[in-house]
């Protein structure tokens, strides 16, 4: 009998306030990509759905509390990343709950936060991250590949 290919499923969040601007965190101390940018996000636990792990992450990661409903489901992309792992990427997009701000919750993990606008994501960006925001801000195209040879959105 053959064995399954086993892959690591996240979630991400695509935050933004009530200028449209997303909200970008700077990665430390997590030995992968660090110093670079990259948007809220972390891996699904055992019997968590993929919107309830995007909820948990903003909660742990900036300290924003959002509800399964505020979350808009955006994109699936199927990674391949620079570190050889392969992952099932989940994106949503939710706005800033009104009275609430951003925090690092995790300092031993995050070092800065930024919003952006589309037009002007910080630099570095993630590269598969960078890859996907096009995708995931375009509302006729719901999967991608990012490190696969054929690389193109399909909607």
């Amino acid at each position: 009998m053959k064995s399954r290919h086993d892959m690591a499923t996240a979630a991400h969040l695509l935050l933004r306030d009530e200028h449209g601007r997303i909200l970008f965190l700077r990665r430390y101390n997590t030995g992968y990509r660090d110093g670079y940018w990259s948007i809220p996000a972390g891996h699904v636990e055992s019997g968590e759905s993929v919107v309830e792990a995007c909820v948990r992450e903003a909660r742990e990661e900036i300290g924003v509390v959002l509800e399964l409903d505020d979350l808009e489901f955006v994109l699936v992309q199927h990674k391949h990343d620079e570190d050889h792992e392969e992952r099932i990427d989940f994106f949503f997009a939710a706005k800033l709950p009104v009275g609430q701000r951003p925090l690092i919750g995790e300092p031993h993990r995050c070092d800065g936060l930024s919003w952006a606008v589309p037009e002007a994501y910080p630099s570095p960006l993630v590269t598969y991250v960078a890859a996907a925001m096009p995708t995931a801000l375009d509302p006729t195209v719901c999967f991608a590949t990012f490190g696969f040879a054929d690389g193109r959105p399909v909607s």
